[in-house]
């Protein structure tokens, strides 16, 4: 029924930054480990991929996912999650239908898992795991209609497991993991399916954070990589049964013996190598590293030597490399994942390998967005310090996909709200009690009209934006975006001598795109330019709002007192502040303006509002505000939203209630709430707080709508009229909607599809984002609610 509803256009989250958290199956889907959910990625849909499914059950970090794999599956469509939780849970993927299966046993952190199967059908499934808990737990399904069952616990003493795999040999399994004493163990399958100690492996001088078999022949190569920089290849060569002599390393089978020798040592990272990959096609061999590289080691047979053939990785940036990466199944294709989560995909056109378009998003808590006046784009902000712009992909024969377009700001504190007066122009705040202005530079402006396919702008003149800035470099230590007037700033970028150690700002060159920026231009070329810094809270700034006609911007900063908990108005012509608001005593949690721009509305921690008026001397005055006597809410105010028609404004509460209000002309103005009253009872969801509330911008069916968000990280969906009150038409909760507490709700402000040329009026779009670190996109169909 709810298919029916809504669809959902854009997921935009990040993957979890450890070791084990991606892998790609053999059905070309990309599963990860993204807060605590697990995100499914398709690379196929559209030019650039979308994430199609969040999983959501996990009430701790993902660490480790695996599809479970066998000989006779192609199209995988079970994986295995382990999490901070100290579950492990088996997922079965049957379309938009989700099963799962959580396996309870372990005291801690669940660090890596992997999955197979042994028989054909499906049939003997084995999951295993590791944990902080120093023990590694075997899982047994024998056939699909079962559940999974425990039977088998290797207890490691006081050493932790940091990599684990299944391999089959010869239709027998064998489990391979490394200690932190730098070791690899090899444990090789025995009656019953429980597995017994055959080889202990000995060389890596710390730990072996990747390993990776793969057939050559009657031989088996496994390869390792470690915190020493290295990469170790293992050969298993394949001899008579009791033939091999005691002294030597013997992995002994039903049918063969392995002599293991080492075959060959990678040298080549800089850094720790977090994972190694076999290319599923040919010889050759992938690893990851914290050294922002990724390399390709193929073997010559001239030479009989492992080389280093192809290298890729990040270029500049404030990364630290990355923590794993793997080929895809037609082993042309090559995913990694870094430090910030961003994905990084490259693919092989048969003469070199070339960055490909990814999805990606923030690595860190979501707390507000914003649409752009014309509803083209969204922007948003993350604790993770920076300002995001997403937006529609069109392509002439693929459906259209969101991705991001550029990175404003990068910067040195949390970000906490941000305010677009036009498509060109934001505010942001962050954890600093200063507001910083943003404008868009020309080759931003150049590069969104041609990814985005914008033949007619009809924005302000271009050099209204930013002085004619090509880009934004950031000065050496510093944290404003400044404006850089020539194609590229080499000459400010590179270290000058021994003695200054910084160049004067970081690297930016004018970069012509046709489709959305890699991580490396994200990250380099897409800083907007500063217009100002606004001065005037005593404390870090915590929300902030514009005016629907662009001319004014409201602000508020954390507060324990009436003087610091005044909103401070600002002329955007000349970045005036024009007047102080003072009503509330505490913290200000959000400001709106409603959509004629006559009134604002706040609301607080003191568990009140407050309305001001704009008078006939273009000054707003408080009209209204609440009281212990007459205020509904009972907990802190966190969030508010008027009607596309500015007659009524709701607020929503840590209580759970959700109240709309509005204006009684034929009321006498008696008190503090003057002429304002509820317009109907108020809704109560007494087991959860209500964090996030958006109207919609037009009437539904002769009835208001509106999103609720809750801290929950479900999203209901209501009709209102004063006469029927409160009529849920849709609730989103579990793996569709978030799995935290959803921040912001902001409806498109027009009716259709952010992208596509033509209008229907039967979709609206609404974004969400999340403490869960994810932004979504969602289609709303109107004739079905």
């Amino acid at each position: 029924m709810n298919s029916k509803k809504f669809e959902s256009v854009y997921i935009s989250t990040n993957c979890n930054q450890c070791t084990n958290a991606l892998h790609w199956g053999n059905n070309n889907l990309i599963c990860y480990g993204s807060c605590n959910s697990v995100c499914i990625y398709n690379l196929d849909i559209g030019s650039g991929g979308k994430v199609t499914q969040t999983l959501a059950q996990h009430k701790g970090q993902v660490n480790s996912v695996k599809w479970l794999k066998g000989s006779d599956i192609p199209d995988e469509n079970e994986l295995v999650s382990g999490s901070t939780d100290e579950n492990v849970i088996v997922w079965t993927l049957d379309g938009d239908d989700v099963k799962h299966e959580i396996l309870k046993s372990h005291t801690s952190n669940v660090t890596v898992v992997d999955g197979i199967y042994k028989g054909e059908n499906k049939m003997n499934a084995i999951v295993v795991s590791a944990s902080m808990d120093s023990t590694i737990k075997v899982w047994l399904r024998k056939n699909p209609s079962e559940n999974f069952t425990l039977i088998q616990t290797i207890e490691l003493g006081y050493n932790l497991c940091i990599a684990l795999r299944l391999f089959s040999i010869n239709n027998q399994l064998l489990l391979a993991f490394t200690l932190d004493d730098c070791s690899i163990r090899l444990y090789m399958e025995d009656e019953g399916f429980k597995f017994v100690s055959s080889v202990k492996l000995e060389g890596h001088e710390d730990w072996v954070c990747g390993l990776d078999l793969k057939k050559e022949g009657d031989d088996f190569l496994l390869a390792s990589s470690g915190q020493d920089n290295y990469v170790r290849i293992w050969r298993f060569v394949q001899c008579e049964k009791d033939t091999i002599g005691q002294s030597k390393l013997a992995l002994k089978t039903l049918s063969w013996d392995y002599q293991i020798n080492v075959e060959s040592v990678l040298i080549g990272h800089e850094g720790w190598v977090y994972s190694v990959s076999w290319n599923p096609v040919e010889k050759s061999l992938l690893s990851a590293s914290w050294d922002k590289t990724m390399v390709i080691w193929e073997y010559d047979k001239d030479n009989d030597l492992w080389m280093d053939n192809i290298r890729v990785g990040e270029v500049g940036g404030n990364t630290l490399g990355f923590y794993g990466a793997m080929f895809g199944p037609d082993g042309d294709t090559m995913i990694g994942y870094g430090y910030h989560g961003a994905f990084h995909v490259w693919k092989n056109d048969e003469i070199d390998w070339n960055p490909v378009v990814t999805v990606g998003g923030h690595f860190s808590e979501v707390v507000d967005l914003a649409w752009d006046p014309k509803g083209a784009y969204i922007f948003s902000a993350s604790l993770d310090q920076t300002c995001r712009i997403h937006a529609p992909w069109p392509t002439e024969k693929e459906p259209i996909t969101w991705h991001e377009i550029a990175r404003p700001q990068v910067h040195g504190y949390d970000m906490n709200s941000i305010a677009v007066f036009s498509k060109y122009k934001y505010a942001s705040a962050s954890e600093e009690k200063v507001i910083r202005t943003f404008s868009a530079p020309q080759n931003f402006i150049d590069n969104y009209r041609r990814i985005c396919k914008i033949e007619k702008d009809d924005e302000e003149s271009e050099s209204e934006n930013s002085g004619g800035a090509k880009g934004a470099a950031v000065p050496s230590l510093g944290l404003s975006n400044k404006a850089v007037y020539s194609e590229n700033n080499d000459s400010l970028s590179l270290i000058k001598d021994t003695k200054e150690m910084y160049p004067e700002e970081s690297h930016f060159t004018a970069t012509e795109l046709y489709e959305p920026p890699t991580e490396e231009n994200l990250l380099q070329n897409t800083l907007w330019p500063e217009m100002c810094k606004l001065y005037g809270h005593g404390y870090e700034v915590y929300c902030l709002a514009s005016s629907s006609d662009g001319k004014y911007l409201a602000s508020a900063c954390k507060s324990t007192s009436q003087e610091h908990a005044a909103v401070l108005l600002w002329d955007t012509t000349n970045w005036k502040n024009i007047q102080k608001l003072v009503s509330h005593n505490l913290t200000v949690s959000q400001i709106a303006f409603s959509p004629d721009s006559q009134k604002i509305l706040t609301v607080s921690r003191d568990r009140r509002w407050s309305l001001f008026e704009k008078n006939n001397q273009e000054q707003f005055v408080l009209a209204a505000t609440t009281n212990k006597a007459n205020g509904v809410h009972s907990r802190i105010i966190w969030c508010c939203s008027w009607t596309h028609d500015s007659k009524y404004f709701t607020t929503g509460s840590r209580d759970g209630k959700l109240a709309v209000w509005t204006k009684n002309v034929n009321k006498s103005p008696e008190g503090v709430l003057g002429q304002y009253e509820q317009a109907s009872p108020h809704l109560s969801i007494p087991k959860d707080s209500i964090t996030a509330v958006s109207a919609a911008p037009c009437l539904l069916n002769g009835k208001y709508l509106f999103g609720v968000g809750f801290e929950s990280g479900v999203i209901f969906f209501y009709q209102w009229t004063m006469e029927n009150s409160w009529q849920s038409v849709l609730e989103l909760n579990g793996s569709l909607a978030h799995h935290l507490t959803v921040r912001r709700i902001q409806f498109r402000q027009i009716l259709g599809e952010a992208g596509k040329k033509e209008l229907n009026e039967n979709i609206l779009q609404v974004a969400t984002c999340s403490t869960d670190t994810s932004l979504k996109v969602f289609n709303l169909f109107l004739d079905k609610l």
